[in-house]
């Protein structure tokens, strides 16, 4: 069964970081995303995360690292 995975050899991509409120700012990350026999087409899926103003740089990534992970999961669900 195909599987979605992120394309060998090409970076997730950051968009800028907006401000949600005072106490939150959101970032976009695009997947660059591929099946693992190729036999579906490549694409790109841009999701958004947003991150408390509290959080520390380790949370922030730990957050964003979550996402993308919840995505390839729930896409291949």
């Amino acid at each position: 069964m195909s599987k979605y995975i992120l394309r060998e050899g090409e970076s997730l991509g950051y968009g800028v970081e907006a401000v949600v409120d005072a106490n939150e700012y959101s970032i976009d990350i695009t997947l660059p995303l591929v099946t693992n026999d190729e036999l579906a087409f490549q694409f790109s899926k841009t999701i958004s995360v947003v991150s408390q103003n509290s959080e520390t740089g380790y949370e922030v990534d730990t957050a964003r690292a979550a996402a993308v992970a919840n995505y390839l999961i729930q896409i291949n669900a």
